[in-house]
């Protein structure tokens, strides 16, 4: 294995830290900067993370649609450091991979400047696309870049059969994803589906059976432990219905139409699926790499159509962007040089003029939603936004006697209570309830049954009067008095034997 010189480790090194110091202006959820924030999505992937280490079984004991391994790595943050310290640790890890394999991807057409030129790019096009922080599409972006960047230095060294580290690593990372949120898995699988198409093409049919191997054996290593993890714990059927029945159902009947904004937030793959058909392939690397940036346009735009458009979903562009800036620059370049060599034709010079003002549409859709997220990180930094929701959530607890805070039903609360109290719901359908109800409707009939056998002394709620099924509702104004309202949730005790 090639060994890694010092100032290349500083440099990575320095890279890294960049990356951190991303995370902790831009990432208002998690970031010790912003301690009075919180998301309710990132609040709900910590507290799963929590439940885990505190013996709860996922989809058994608490409902969701995300993969387990998602849950696993919250766990995983929780078990070191408890809380939102927790969610930013795994964070920085994960960014750390992230820009460290975009810097490699660059470095091996860029120099030093330009690399850097094109992580704060990227920074700035993820700024608001982070949302709050703590997202699938986040954690495992090294997953995806990583794909990225061994597919183009495996296809740019033509050493096809050192195929063991690329091939298991991308095994190891679609399996990671695939169990926590598919859809996130596009640059993989594109990759994946490039490197397949360049081999076949050149007859490495050994390679593509060997690579294959590898390529299973990263899987079953993530794939196996889990499924003993839900075997020993009798709840494979919770976890296969979730993960898969469930989730599958929801990607289906909760499709979205076609939306102006969401097409305006997928200008990313437009340009890079336009840059790579422009692309010159007067060699075989250049072939390659037009080959994956039309591959990984095509599917990245293809799959985020499912589901609907929140605005963390399009963190999955980044790794699309990363490739796209990097050939952009390097385009860039080579073309100046045809320039001054007196080379460049007029047919060449239109279209390279053409490939450059890709850039506009790529980053310029993001450049005011980036630069209000800066405004709005700087005004929760300044303000301390969010103080008051803490506060009061901290006041409803206090209401509860200590020793049945751990007993409190959750009616579709914001999971922002749990994770400032650092609970856990007494409930299985703790998130999203309303939207799982209307999904599968035996839901509600365990609910309500739930309800009248169990008949928890408090429940809590953000706002029961818009709780959006009338007999839930009315089995809770029937049988509970409102105690606590506020900007923390509504808090209900039970008024009937």
């Amino acid at each position: 294995m090639k060994k890694i010189r010092a100032g290349t480790a500083i440099e990575y090194m320095l890279v890294g830290i960049s990356g951190i110091l991303f995370i902790l202006v831009a990432s208002s959820w998690t970031s010790p900067l912003f301690p009075w924030a919180y998301g309710y999505d990132s609040s709900w992937y910590s507290l799963m993370g929590r439940a885990i280490i505190e013996g709860k079984v996922p989809y058994k004991d608490l409902f969701d649609l995300k993969g387990p391994v998602l849950f696993f790595y919250e766990a995983l943050g929780q078990f070191f450091v408890r809380g939102r310290n927790g969610i930013f640790l795994i964070q920085c890890v994960s960014i750390v991979f992230t820009t460290v394999f975009l810097y490699k991807l660059s470095r091996l057409y860029l120099d030093r400047v330009t690399s850097a030129f094109i992580l704060m790019l990227f920074y700035f096009t993820e700024f608001s696309i982070l949302w709050g922080g703590n997202t699938a599409e986040e954690l495992f972006m090294p997953f995806n870049m990583a794909a990225v960047y061994f597919t183009v230095n495996y296809l740019k060294n033509k050493r096809y059969d050192e195929c063991e580290i690329p091939s298991f690593a991308l095994g190891l990372g679609f399996a990671i994803m695939a169990l926590s949120k598919i859809t996130i898995a596009m640059a993989l699988v594109s990759s994946v589906i490039t490197v397949v198409i360049c081999l076949v093409l050149r007859k490495e049919w050994k390679n593509i059976a060997r690579a294959a191997g590898y390529f299973l054996t990263g899987s079953l290593i993530v794939i196996l432990p889990v499924l003993f993890y839900f075997g020993f714990r009798a709840a494979l059927s919770d976890f296969f219905f979730a993960v898969f029945t469930f989730a599958f159902k929801r990607s289906t009947d909760y499709y979205e139409a076609f939306s102006l904004d969401w097409e305006k937030s997928l200008l990313i793959a437009d340009a890079a699926f336009v840059f790579g058909l422009l692309l010159k392939g007067d060699t075989d690397e250049k072939k390659e790499n037009k080959l994956l940036i039309i591959v990984t346009a095509i599917i990245t735009y293809l799959l985020l159509h499912l589901g609907t458009p929140y605005p963390y979903y399009f963190l999955s562009l980044m790794p699309l962007f990363g490739l796209f800036s990097v050939l952009w620059m390097k385009n860039i370049k080579e073309f100046i040089k045809r320039i001054r060599k007196r080379e460049a034709t007029a047919g060449c010079i239109a279209v390279n003029i053409i490939m450059i003002l890709l850039i506009v549409p790529a980053v310029g859709f993001w450049i005011v939603p980036s630069a209000n997220k800066i405004e709005e990180n700087i005004n929760i930094y300044r303000y301390d936004i969010g103080r008051d929701q803490v506060r009061d959530c901290i006041e409803i607890n206090e209401l509860i006697p200590e020793w049945e805070r751990n007993e409190v039903y959750n009616l579709e609360a914001g999971m922002i209570y749990y994770e400032v109290n650092q609970l856990l719901p007494a409930n299985k359908y703790s998130v999203n309830l309303p939207y799982f109800l209307h999904l599968h409707p035996p839901i509600k009939e365990e609910v309500l049954r739930k309800l009248r056998i169990e008949r928890p002394v408090w429940i809590i709620c953000e706002y029961m009067d818009g709780f959006d099924d009338e007999d839930i509702k009315n089995y809770v104004f029937d049988n509970y008095e409102l105690i606590a309202d506020n900007t923390g949730e509504q808090l209900y005790r039970r008024c009937k034997p």
